[in-house]
């Protein structure tokens, strides 16, 4: 027997029927579209313009209710845009607009593309943190700005981005807060108040978060300080890196006071320190939790110092370093780096980080990966930067999928791409009113949208406002899969009451794929109301 029940379509991406929503303003030129599917229909033609009146538009034939569109848009203008039914004299939807504002004022007046080799560039676009304006930006393998955020939205006017979400969203840090927070700078979550995030803030697949904090303690100064501070005890400036829950409840922590010895310090420091500001003992910059090898990966810039913690214990697994600034060196080898940043792990598991390089002779900055061979560490890959890219602070080194290496160049304003051979391949530098702009945090990504898909039901009628479903013991859907992050869906039918009548997954990344739903042992109703909801599996 055939049913015919009303239908309400709901993707969790979508806040409305229309992507953009109508009159929404946008900080990006690279834009996805999705509308309400039109009954029996095989194609869409798609329709975008600069005018009201569409006299002069760009059109798109689809099959799917939704497109990437990756012709870059301009930046301080508004656009129209519709679909139709294949030929477009057929039924349209109503037209929508948005506008794409303006670039803000503080952004880089220099952005320059010294070196680029199409064939080897690993394809995708940039996310860069211009640390010393407050902002940050994603550009084209061409320089050409694709996202800003809009800075004035978080504490202090300032946002620091230190990772890209597979859910599409972006963390990181603003003068102490870190966040969670949509492309068009609506803020989903915050770190509470009572902790001061500095350096790094990063989200696990776990929806966890993990972030560096401040930690101050009163202790003797060290030998190498100005006698007049060897009377009483001085702040001692170290870390604690915690990890916390969407709702801000601590999960994990580690308190350098409490596994570092006061004995492991460098001299630098105390014999530099004139009781202005604290005793800057540790001065941690990255941290990474990998649940692979259930190990917490810091660097730890002032001692010079990478220490892998087990997750479980809080035991050191290892520290790697300066061995004079330790008490019991683990391996008899050094690496020889200093003042490094961004320690992670390549794909392979190796060790892969930025080697400032400062106070060593000579000074020259590099991009460092680190195996260990039978428990000892050995230099697998070095690529030494130029003497006009030393950076005393600030860097950092990606693996990307193809091989090649992303380096940031910290306060020079350079970032690099090379091959495996240390070719160049890419080669950017930003500058503004003719200063160097530090670039703290790189990462290179397919596009803005990871997460962004449609679907479509088959047997349907009625339009946006009401849709009908022919049923005869299955529903039948296609999604259309455009994003880069999603490894599957999952599904769920309630009925007007809200209850489940039926649910599951489908772990498949395809960019067509066909779902049946079996309802033929469920009791559906004529003319009843129920909701299809698909959500990518594990975004929240």
């Amino acid at each position: 027997m055939k049913h015919i029940y009303y239908i309400a379509l709901i993707a969790s991406l979508c806040s409305s029927d229309f992507i953009p929503e109508n009159n929404q303003s946008l900080n990006y030129t690279q834009v996805f579209f999705s509308w309400p599917q039109i009954p029996n229909q095989e194609l869409y033609t798609f329709i975008i313009s600069d005018n009201q009146d569409f006299a002069a538009s760009d059109t798109t034939q689809i099959i799917s209710n939704s497109i990437l569109y990756n012709e870059l848009l301009d930046w301080g203008t508004t656009y129209f845009w519709k679909t139709c039914g294949e030929d477009m004299t057929e039924e349209c939807l109503p037209s929508k607009s948005f506008t794409i504002n303006s670039l803000p004022p503080y952004h880089a007046d220099q952005i320059t593309i010294n070196q680029l080799d199409e064939n080897q560039y690993k394809d995708g676009i940039n996310i860069l943190d211009f640390e010393s304006l407050g902002y940050s930006l994603a550009i084209d393998k061409y320089g050409q700005p694709i996202w800003f955020t809009e800075k004035d939205n978080f504490h202090m006017d300032q946002i620091i981005v230190t990772q890209f979400l597979d859910n599409g969203n972006l963390v990181g840090f603003s003068n102490g807060r870190g966040y969670e927070f949509t492309l068009d700078g609506e803020i989903v979550f915050e770190t509470p108040t009572d902790y001061s995030v500095h350096h790094q803030i990063s989200k696990t697949d776990n929806g966890t978060y993990f972030f560096i904090d401040a930690e101050i303690e009163y202790h003797d100064c060290p030998l190498e300080c100005d006698e007049f501070f060897s009377f009483f005890p001085i702040p001692w400036q170290g870390d604690r890196y915690i990890e916390i829950d969407s709702s801000g409840t601590l999960i994990w922590d580690w308190n350098t006071f409490d596994h570092i010895s006061l004995n492991e310090y460098n001299p630098y420091y105390a014999e530099t320190y004139n009781g202005v500001l604290e005793f800057d003992w540790t001065h941690s910059n990255s941290l990474l939790y990998d649940e692979a090898s259930g190990a917490v990966y810091v660097s730890i810039r002032n001692l010079s110092r990478i220490t892998s913690i087990d997750y479980l214990t809080g035991g050191v697994n290892w520290n790697l370093g300066e061995s004079d600034y330790m008490e019991t060196p683990d391996f008899e080898d050094e690496i020889n780096f200093s003042q490094q940043h961004s320690a992670q792990l390549t794909p392979e598991g190796n060790l892969i980080f930025f080697d400032n390089a400062r106070y060593q002779d000579p000074q020259h900055s590099r991009c460092v990966e680190v195996g260990f061979d039978g428990g000892e560490p050995y230099l697998i890959w070095e690529h030494v930067l130029s003497e006009d890219m030393f950076t005393g602070s600030r860097g950092e080194c990606d693996r990307l999928s193809n091989g090649n290496s992303l380096i940031s160049a910290g306060r020079t304003g350079n970032v690099i791409e090379v091959n495996s051979d240390n070719e160049i391949v890419w080669h950017l530098s930003v500058h503004n009113s003719g200063v160097d702009v530090s670039i703290y945090r790189t990462e290179r990504v397919i596009n803005l949208f990871p997460s962004i898909f449609s679907f479509e039901l088959e047997d349907i009628s009625g339009d946006y406002n009401g849709y009908t479903v022919n049923n005869d013991g299955s529903l039948e859907l296609s999604i259309y899969n455009h994003g880069w992050g999603i490894n599957g869906y999952q599904y769920s039918l309630y009925n007007e009451l809200d209850e489940l009548i039926v649910d599951g997954s489908i772990n498949e990344d395809s960019d067509i794929i066909d779902i049946s739903l079996d309802l033929s042992n469920h009791s559906i109703e004529n003319g009843s109301f129920y909701t299809l909801s698909i959500n990518p599996i594990n975004n929240e």
